[in-house]
């Protein structure tokens, strides 16, 4: 519920709709790829109880709008709001870099890292084990973002 006399800020993160990847299990990172058609209708959904006047993300009330550019998240911040401005585009919100691993389900990832010498002992976990050429979670930290957030008047 929204707090009209809140003067400590608030950050929403809100995730892109579903994608021909997300549906199949695949990862997807680097590559931009749009929303399927129950995606959009997914956003749209969540447009009419999170965002306008009263909701609890009240246009009114936003200071800054960030979001990935990738073709999802802008599709996603435009269905959501109802505009095609008003945001600010940035790399630091861009999903993580799956490197070898981009656009593979988890099963296959798994036999390829077999394949690599690597998990002999134990399943790969992408949160304990990282991407091969590409990023850990150690890696990942909105911190850039919050210190981009903070300069910006």
């Amino acid at each position: 519920m929204p707090d009209k006399d809140a003067s400590t800020p608030r950050v929403f993160l809100i995730r892109h709709g579903e994608t021909e990847w997300s549906m199949s299990g695949q990862y997807t990172g680097k590559t931009d790829i749009p929303l399927t058609s129950h995606g959009e209708e997914q956003v749209a959904s969540t447009a009419k109880f999170m965002y306008g006047p009263g909701r609890l993300i009240d246009p009114a009330k936003v200071a800054k709008v960030f979001v990935s550019p990738r073709k999802r998240a802008v599709r996603t911040y435009e269905l959501l709001s109802g505009s095609k401005e008003g945001f600010e585009t940035t790399e630091s919100l861009a999903e993580w870099d799956y490197g070898q691993y981009e656009g593979m389900k988890t099963k296959a990832i798994r036999e390829l890292r077999k394949s690599h010498g690597l998990d002999q002992d134990r399943e790969w976990d992408i949160w304990r084990d990282g991407c091969e050429d590409g990023e850990y979670v150690s890696y990942l930290s909105l911190q850039k973002l919050i210190s981009t957030s903070k300069n910006k008047k």
